[in-house]
C-alpha cells in the first residue's frame, strides 16, 4: 500500500536522489551530460537538504512511500506564478515506478490541500522536450497558457506553462486511468 505524506529535513538524501535518477532518465540528450553525470548529484542534494530544513513560507513536499521507502513526491509552493494561487515545481516519480498511478495520486494530495487552504487554480512549467510530461499532463486537463526559456545547467530549454482552473475537476482527472503517471 501506498502512502503520502509530509516530507522533512530527513527525507532530503530519498528525495534527492529519485530527481537526479528522473532527471537522468528524462534529460538524457536534452541537458548537458556533464551536469547529468556529475554535477546534478551535489547541486540536488544542496538543494533538498536546504528545501526541506528550512521550508519557505507557503510550500510544502509530499512524498508517495511504500513499502518503507520513498517513491515519488511532489512540491508546491504558494507564489511564484503570476495569475495563478500555486506552483507544482516539482514532480517525480522513480523511473521504475511511472505508470503506477503514484504521480496521480501526488498530485491529487497537494491539490486537496491547496483546495483546503483556499487556492482555486494552479499551474507547472515542463521543459518541451519532456514530452511524456507534456501528455500526462494535458490527459489530466492542463491548459498551455505561456512559454518560455529557462537557461538552466548551460543549456537554454524551452518551456511551457500549464495551468488549471479548476482544482475540483483536477482531483477528478487524477481519480482516473493510471496509465503513464
Amino acid at each position: 500500500m501506498e502512502t503520502i505524506a509530509e516530507a522533512g529535513a530527513d527525507d532530503a538524501a530519498a528525495i534527492a536522489a529519485i530527481h537526479i535518477e528522473s532527471w537522468r532518465k528524462v534529460y538524457r540528450g536534452i541537458l548537458p551530460d556533464s551536469f547529468l553525470d556529475h554535477k546534478v548529484m551535489d547541486e540536488r542534494r544542496r538543494y533538498w537538504e536546504a528545501a526541506l530544513s528550512n521550508p519557505r513560507d507557503g510550500w510544502f513536499t509530499l512524498a508517495a512511500i511504500r513499502g518503507g521507502t520513498i517513491r515519488g513526491f511532489i512540491s508546491v509552493a504558494r507564489d511564484g506564478e503570476p495569475g495563478y494561487d500555486a506552483v507544482i515545481e516539482n514532480l517525480h516519480v522513480m523511473p521504475g515506478q511511472r505508470g503506477a498511478g503514484t504521480g496521480r495520486k501526488l498530485i491529487r494530495r497537494a491539490v486537496a490541500r491547496l483546495i483546503d487552504e483556499g487556492a482555486s487554480s494552479v499551474a507547472l512549467t515542463v521543459y518541451d522536450a519532456n514530452k511524456a510530461a507534456i501528455r500526462f499532463y494535458k490527459r489530466l486537463g492542463g491548459i498551455a497558457d505561456g512559454t518560455g526559456i529557462d537557461p538552466f545547467a548551460g543549456a537554454d530549454m524551452p518551456d511551457t506553462r500549464y495551468g488549471w482552473r479548476d482544482l475540483p475537476a483536477l482531483i477528478e482527472a487524477c481519480a482516473g486511468s493510471t496509465r503513464s503517471s
